[in-house]
């Protein structure tokens, strides 16, 4: 009986917000495998999926949803996931159906029959039938199969390009392909596209479906591999929903060492959490921790038996707004706060859940806020009746401090030996650490019987602040690999101009970030390679940091326009030189300024090519003043217009910056007035900091 076609439209969600890598989950006779198997030391249940795996989040994720399977090793009970095996077009066809909840529609026991040159396994001839009536294959697949048939069309690699056409069709845009078809690829080997699938490519990087595997090059003939399919695929989730057993997505409205609690639905729910609960963040792939997720954000949890499996955040927005004033009063037998906003009192309804806290998260009782200070009422936006959820007031200023040798600490409580004596503390829920030399420090850059440190406390006797005040970190911003030994973590540096050897050693302590990712030091050999430019950071013989530079800041020393050299000084007082193909800069409200409108010693950024091999963009750092005319408390925004009284005044976002006053100290939007000039501080286009200029 000949195959019948029906083109339906099948909107099965982008699956490839990442076609970064290429890949692949094996669907034929499939073992599956749950968290229960998951050995010691794994986060996945595949046994060579190592912790700092680039895939590990998306494959460990996927697992638990149970769209990916793996290999059983014999009979042993164990099992592999063979990343980097290539997928075939029959396999992907099947994942496709399988992840859009279409696989339910086969029918197994139809008689189709396919064109002699058209051949696929038996075991996924009903569901290449199911793809062609839901629309995710056409009948050019039959003609491109009869041109070549040295190899089954089944079993034929997904290609880069192939899977590009088959999400395309999926979403249902093959209009917006047709549309795009004869115009010119943007990637620099768009040369190499089929024709026929010019205007899927053209389609999917216009809708911001695909990216290149560099940020000029596709690769379109390149394999896509099981790793790979599994990412496409986990991140496709940030916008096709599927209800997967098990899954919940809502707003954390409390996180605890052992709880956490979702709002979904008007209905809060709490999931237990233990040291084997997995937290990841949308951002990027590296694990993070329990105490990196955001109160009132939106937290995606997978959970089994009422215990959290996986835990992701899915965003940076805080579902609370902020209102700020000066404390007038407290009625306590009516639960009701009073603020002075704009010389006027506003009451706020709380009840018993209240927290009260200071900045540093000190909690306060009511009690202690102080008439004339100034305080934050932190409420809810997402129920009916938003619920006053936090009263924030500065801290309690105290000046204690012991000092002494660090032993250790545990994260929550530290022990340092004074005189003869060990002292243990209790930390605050902030700690900040002190390093000179070392931005953003923390309890796991202390080495134990090493650092002399001191230890300033809070009222409470918790530890607010650790200054370590025996060592210095240096660093090196003009540092080229010269060597690397994997075995012995041995790491050989040189200067811009290859002089100045420097041999030192990693450690499981050293950090290494890459296009800001921090990934494990056994997952950055392939990075570490002869010539890499890397700005480090050491103490002693020990690598503290490692950073692959994708950009520098430093002062504009000079451009050369025929050799497309340009010159910049950097904080250490090196002066490199780099090539460039950055034909503008980049400055406020405009990244078309003339590379001429560059002057000595101008503070710039430059952004290289994935290679390093050039400077892409150059980015000027510039002050803007501007004249407040609306002030947004609920959205945190506020529309200015150019204090010089010219251009369109525009809303500038101040939710995710800085605000300080004219001393520098931290400022609220609150303590902003309609009429006020404020100074941002721009990186290029993008606003920085905000300074209130009185």
């Amino acid at each position: 009986m000949p195959l019948q076609f029906t083109w339906k439209k099948a909107i099965i969600g982008t699956l490839a917000m990442s076609l970064v890598i290429g890949g692949s989950s094996y669907i034929a006779a499939p073992a599956p495998v749950y968290a229960a198997t998951t050995s010691a030391g794994l986060s996945t249940p595949f046994t060579d999926i190592n912790k700092g795996h680039w895939a590990e989040k998306h494959i460990a994720k996927l697992a638990l949803q149970g769209i990916i399977t793996g290999y059983e090793v014999g009979t042993s009970g164990t099992y592999t996931f063979q990343p980097s095996k290539n997928v075939s077009q029959e396999e992907a066809v099947l994942m496709a159906l399988r992840f859009a909840g279409l696989i339910d529609k086969v029918d197994t026991g139809a008689d189709y029959g396919f064109p002699d040159t058209f051949v696929v396994s038996n075991y996924f001839k009903p569901y290449i039938v199911l793809a062609f009536n839901e629309g995710l294959l056409d009948s050019s697949e039959l003609t491109i199969a009869a041109k070549d048939t040295s190899v089954a069309w089944g079993k034929r690699p997904a290609s880069r390009e192939w899977v590009t056409k088959l999400i395309i069709k999926a979403i249902g845009k093959s209009e917006v392909a047709d549309g795009l078809q004869n115009t010119t690829s943007s990637f620099s080997d768009g040369g190499s596209i089929d024709p026929i699938y010019n205007g899927y490519v053209n389609a999917a990087a216009q809708l911001g479906l695909v990216k290149g595997i560099t940020e000029t090059k596709f690769d379109p003939k390149a394999n896509v591999t099981r790793a790979s399919l599994a990412t496409i695929f986990s991140r496709a989730q940030s916008q096709f929903v599927v209800d997967y057993e098990g899954q919940t997505t809502g707003i954390a409205t409390k996180i605890t060492d052992s709880s956490i609690t979702l709002y979904s639905n008007k209905v809060e729910t709490s999931y237990a959490l233990d040291e084997n609960t997995l937290y990841y963040t949308y951002l990027n792939d590296s694990p993070i921790t329990r105490a990196e997720l955001l109160a009132y954000g939106d937290v995606t949890v997978i959970a089994k038996n009422g215990k959290a499996l996986y835990v992701e955040a899915k965003g940076d927005t805080v579902h609370t707004t902020s209102t700020s004033g000066t404390f007038l009063r407290n009625v306590d037998d009516e639960k009701k706060l009073y603020l002075w906003i704009n010389k006027m009192p506003v009451p706020f309804d709380y009840d018993d859940s209240v927290v009260v806290e200071d900045t540093e998260g000190t909690p306060l009782k009511l009690s202690d806020l102080k008439a004339d200070s100034v305080v934050s009422i932190v409420q809810d936006t997402f129920r009916d009746k938003p619920l006053t959820l936090k009263i924030v007031t500065a801290p309690i200023v105290n000046q204690n401090t012991v000092k002494g040798l660090f032993f250790s600490t545990d994260g929550k409580i530290i022990t340092i030996k004074s005189g003869n004596t060990l002292v243990t503390k209790y930390l605050a829920k902030a700690v900040d650490v002190e390093i000179e030399g070392l931005k953003e420090a923390t309890l796991d850059d202390l080495l134990a019987e090493t650092d002399q440190i001191e230890l300033t406390l809070n009222a409470d006797e918790q530890v607010s602040k650790i200054k370590v005040e025996s060592r210095k970190v240096e660093v090196l911003d003009d540092s080229k690999i010269a060597s690397f030994v994997e075995d012995m973590k041995l790491l050989t540096i040189v200067d811009f101009d290859g002089k100045n050897p420097k041999v030192l050693y990693l450690t499981d302590k050293t950090k290494v970030e890459y296009y800001g990712t921090i990934i494990s030091v056994e997952g950055s050999y392939d990075l570490l390679l002869q010539g890499t430019q890397v700005i480090l950071s050491y103490t002693g013989d020990k690598v503290v940091s490692i950073k692959i530079v994708t950009t520098y800041t430093g002062k504009f020393v000079s451009i050369d326009t025929l050799d497309y050299e340009l010159k910049v000084k950097l904080d250490s007082g090196s002066t490199i030189t780099l090539p460039y193909s950055a034909n503008y800069l980049e400055t406020p409200g405009s990244n078309a300024t003339p590379l001429s409108e560059l002057k000595k010693d101008d503070v710039i950024t430059v952004e290289l090519n994935p290679t390093q091999e050039s400077v892409i963009k150059i980015k000027a750092h510039r002050n803007v003043n501007y004249k407040v005319e609306i002030i947004d408390i609920l959205n945190k925004k506020i529309r200015v217009k150019a204090a010089t009284g010219t251009g369109n005044a525009f809303d500038l976002s101040i939710k995710d910056l800085p605000l300080t006053n004219k001393d520098g100290k931290e400022a609220l939007i609150g303590n902003i007035a309609v009429g006020d000039t404020i100074t941002a501080s721009y990186v290029g286009t993008s606003a920085v900091s905000v300074q209130l200029n009185k």
